[in-house]
């Protein structure tokens, strides 16, 4: 119905009055001619005031219900309508008086109990609006916008196994219902099981097609989980069928931003806003696609325009550098205080407490900061309720072990007759956050060299590699690999621009050194490192992108990865000490000109002066170090742990185990 509220139940059916409200009618209509002419007329009066209210004339339907209601003070369908039109309009208090009138005349009546609940869960009264949709779903066991409504409101409160479930039994009663798919794959997502969700939008997409929102969805979907290509073929998909909706252009530049195509992410942005002037969205698209150039006053103009529409909102923070001037302290209160409003999204509530989190960092308030962003990580681990089985220590301590047993010695990766031999992919790997974007950003600073971002190539290849089928025949694996590498190798030259190497730095390639060693036995491996501690606290600091990283939202879990990667990186310089260098943070922070110019030698390329200037070097970076990168290096990172030192407990003991 247009001008619906999403939630709101319609129905044109004529309401049974309860038995006492039944009784009066019947004697009246039976001893009064009159009144069964009245009746007639209250009839059509109100299918005509049900009409206008489908068509979304709400004025043309409130006037036909009251006209029922003169008459009729009690007429319980009236009344609920009466009250969905208010419920529509904003003013809850009434829509609850009404609606509940209606009830103590026909208390039989499911949809009035649905909207009911809809109009009690806008009021935050969860319990009582959850007993209103259970009390829909007994009087009518098929009606799935009960069920969808209550899966919505529990998923709201954090429910999410029990919002499945409602979901889950609402196609079972209605497998053909869009909206109760569109529900149970929102609310999968929202339990954290991204895959199951991601294959439910599938699902969709086979029953409509040409739904252009599905595409929508399942782009961003891909886009949480580090699936880029994909999402940006369901972005171009929603906009090849519908090409002007602002959102879609909003969702495709978000994911060019993480592909390192800021350019053309900031076009995307601008069209939307171009077709939606003052859209939050795209100006604080606007804004992030700026700072990922490097325009930092720009994007801070653009912050500073979604502020001004609307002070509330929390979009123009999410994007902001975590050390740069984009936050001040005239922030401080309008985060703080959309923390203590109630109608402050999750979503908001973790913005707003990494950000108070960098303010009160940036002024010295240590304590005051770590409180911040503690709460804000807990506030992520809520939503993602199943963190624990998305970053498992043992799974990932046992698959450290495994490689480091599968790639023992030399002869493991010795070249074979499906590798590569081109010298153009140069790998940065490590830690997130132990300084691989900078590392990139030195290469990148010489005219040879392309800075390509955080690829996922070969994460994806060895995807392939692991497959039964083919890691278990060794014909098959050779070939597939031999068809991969060459793949990857013509798509890098596609991107490289005549540059000579090309920087892939993907922090997670540390897992794959070993495939990189076998496919390409040219290849140059840079191993970033860092003081551990201020590694893993700078991850729990971090409001990373949707879906990644999942360790860093727990102290004790930064501190398990730290120490695991610092174990596997020892291997592999072990085992390759030809083939990789080490750059650490605090030795590139004392001698940048020495380590520089180390790094440019082992690249196999004459050093230029423009890598001692990376921070003046122009081009995208689509990480979270896109402010310290166009800054001169800098030491106030060195040690930063300190600050913290009395909250690291679980961090330290995290670091220690086992040694």
């Amino acid at each position: 119905m247009s001008g619906a509220s999403p939630g709101t139940a319609m129905t044109g059916a004529a309401l049974g009055p309860a038995e006492e409200f039944r009784a009066r009618l019947t004697r009246l209509f039976d001893e009064n001619e009159g009144f069964r002419s009245q009746m007639t007329e209250i009839v059509d009066v109100l299918s005509a005031a049900v009409a206008a209210h489908k068509s979304g004339d709400l004025a043309e339907a409130e006037a036909g219900y009251r006209n029922v209601l003169a008459r009729l003070p009690d007429h319980p369908q009236a009344l609920h309508m009466l009250g969905a039109i208010e419920l529509q309009r904003g003013d809850v208090r009434r829509a609850i008086d009404l609606i509940r009138r209606s009830i103590k005349v026909h208390p039989g009546h499911p949809e009035a109990w649905v909207n009911l609940g809809s109009a009690l869960r806008t009021i935050h009264e969860n319990d009582e609006a959850i007993g209103a949709y259970q009390h829909a779903i007994r009087l009518k066991q098929d009606m799935v916008l009960a069920y969808t409504e209550l899966a919505r409101l529990l998923s709201d409160i954090g429910r999410y196994e029990a919002a499945v479930s409602y979901c889950e039994a609402a196609v079972a009663i209605a497998p053909t219902s869009m909206p109760a798919q569109i529900q149970l794959a929102i609310t999968l997502r929202s339990a954290g099981r991204l895959q199951d969700a991601t294959r439910h939008w599938s699902k969709i997409i086979a029953l409509s097609p040409n739904r252009a929102e599905s595409y929508y969805v399942l782009g961003s979907q891909f886009r949480d989980m580090g699936q880029l290509p994909e999402a940006l073929r369901c972005h171009n998909k929603a906009l090849s069928l519908k090409p002007d909706i602002p959102e879609f252009l909003c969702a495709k530049g978000a994911t060019l931003i993480y592909l390192n195509q800021a350019d053309e992410a900031l076009v995307c942005f601008q069209r939307a806003e171009t077709i939606s002037p003052g859209l939050p969205d795209a100006l604080a698209g606007i804004g992030w696609a700026l700072r990922s150039l490097g325009r930092f006053e720009e994007a801070d103009s653009y912050s500073g325009k979604v502020r001004a529409l609307n002070p509330g909102d929390l979009r123009s923070y999410k994007h902001v550098s975590s050390e740069g001037s984009a936050l001040e302290m005239e922030d401080e209160q309008r985060l703080a205080d959309a923390l203590e409003q109630p109608d402050t999204s999750i979503d908001g509530r973790i913005t707003a407490g990494f950000g108070l989190g960098r303010l009160l960092d940036k002024s010295g308030r240590y304590d005051e900061a770590f409180a911040r962003y503690s709460a804000a990580n807990g506030l992520v681990r809520g939503i993602w309720p199943k963190m624990a089985d998305l970053f498992d220590k043992d799974a990932f301590a046992a698959r450290v072990e495994q490689l480091i047993e599968r790639y023992r010695d030399r002869s493991c990766i010795e070249a074979t007759d499906f590798s590569n031999m081109s010298e153009l992919p140069v790998f940065v790997v490590g830690m997130p956050r132990s300084g691989t974007t900078l590392v990139e950003q030195i290469c990148a600073s010489h005219s040879r060299v392309f800075g390509a971002g955080e690829l996922g190539d070969v994460i994806r290849m060895d995807g392939v590699l692991s497959r039964s089928d083919i890691a278990g025949a060794t014909q098959a694996f050779h070939d597939t690999a031999r068809k991969l590498a060459k793949e990857h190798i013509v798509k890098l030259y596609g991107d490289a621009k005549g540059a000579h190497r090309v920087v892939d730095k993907m922090p997670d390639n540390i897992l794959h050194v070993g495939l990189v060693a076998q496919l390409y036995p040219r290849a140059r491996i840079v191993l970033c490192s860092r003081d551990d501690r201020d590694t893993a606290l700078s991850c729990y600091f971090q409001m990373f992108a949707p879906g990644a990283q999942h360790f860093s939202y727990d102290l004790a879990d930064c501190g398990h990865r730290a120490r695991l990667i610092r174990r596997l990186a020892r291997h592999w310089i072990g085992l390759l000490p030809d083939r990789m260098i080490e750059m650490n943070y605090e030795t590139l922070t004392e001698d940048l000109e020495g380590q520089s110019r180390r790094l440019i030698r082992f690249l196999g390329l004459d050093w230029e002066p423009a890598c001692m200037n990376f921070h003046l070097t122009e081009r995208p970076v689509s990480t979270l170090s896109y402010w310290q990168v166009r800054q001169p290096l800098y030491q106030s990172s060195v040690g930063r742990w300190r600050n913290y030192e009395k909250h690291l407990d679980p961090l330290f003991t995290a670091l220690t185990r086992h040694e």
